[in-house]
């Protein structure tokens, strides 16, 4: 039979007709609860659409220990992995995708609206001076992520702006909120930029701040680190933007516009860096 990937966009109001059709036709449902959140994609969507199909839940544990389970099982039946946004923005499902094509079981891809793409859009930034993108992680004892202040730095180096994805830990019930990134980030930044004889650059930069991208509840707030932290979000998925150098005057209009942003238009320069 089939394994297939299917990406549900941000939200259940995003899933295509493809995804529709092959979740339609599943024997056996696979919710990934561990890479994102996608509202309204649940077991009652699955339900709705599929009566007849077995839904699971699919946590990490499952996801990256027992995967093997999806592979054999797509041997006999028609299985479905349904992820929130596009599917093979998380390394995961390319292992997945690629492990299971080695062992010769059929298996397909049905992409999704991206999160990342939708995070972009909201802001009005234009995709083409978008540098690396990072994920910031909770700081846990023995490690704190300064790679991701030291990938910012790069970007705006570079005269780019950098979108960063926030922790999801959806099986321990936490997902880092826009403030808390702030937060954390103005930490790690002051000490990296002490380590390295340096002045931090984020007290002086435009941030902005999506909540929920590409949904009703769609929240976007640009300005300081500050005015940022102080906004009030719906609940998360949260994702935050680190401004390059300089903004392109319609950057500066469309988040004015789009985000609420004060202090954007501003002379060549003056966010430093």
């Amino acid at each position: 039979m089939t394994l297939y990937i299917v990406g549900a966009g941000v939200s259940s109001e995003y899933l295509s007709l493809k995804a529709i059709q092959v979740i339609g036709a599943a024997d056996k449902v696979y919710l990934d609860t561990y890479t994102s959140i996608a509202p309204g994609v649940d077991r009652e969507l699955v339900r709705r659409l599929n009566p007849r199909a077995e839904v699971v839940e699919a946590p990490r544990r499952l996801l990256e220990d027992e995967a093997d389970k999806l592979i054999q099982e797509a041997r006999e039946k028609t299985i479905v992995l349904l992820v929130p946004g596009d599917p093979l923005h998380a390394t995961t499902h390319i292992a997945l995708l690629v492990e299971a094509r080695r062992r010769g079981v059929e298996a397909h891809v049905v992409p999704g609206v991206s999160g990342l793409q939708a995070v972009v859009d909201a802001t009005g930034l234009q995709v083409y001076r978008f540098g690396k993108t990072v994920t910031l992680v909770y700081p846990e004892e023995g490690f704190k992520p300064y790679s991701t202040v030291e990938a910012i730095w790069a970007n705006r180096e570079r005269g780019l702006h950098t979108l960063v994805l926030l922790d999801l830990r959806l099986d321990a019930g936490r997902a880092m909120t826009v403030p808390e990134a702030i937060r954390i980030l103005l930490e790690l930044e002051e000490e990296l930029a002490a380590e390295e004889h340096r002045e931090p650059e984020l007290p002086r930069v435009i941030v902005v701040g999506v909540a929920r991208a590409g949904t009703s509840e769609q929240r976007c707030i640009a300005g300081s680190v500050d005015e940022v932290a102080a906004a009030e979000y719906p609940p998360p998925p949260h994702s935050l933007v680190v401004t390059a150098p300089r903004l392109h005057p319609m950057e500066e209009e469309a988040l004015e516009v789009l985000c609420g942003c004060k202090t954007c238009r501003r002379s060549p320069g003056a966010q430093g860096g």
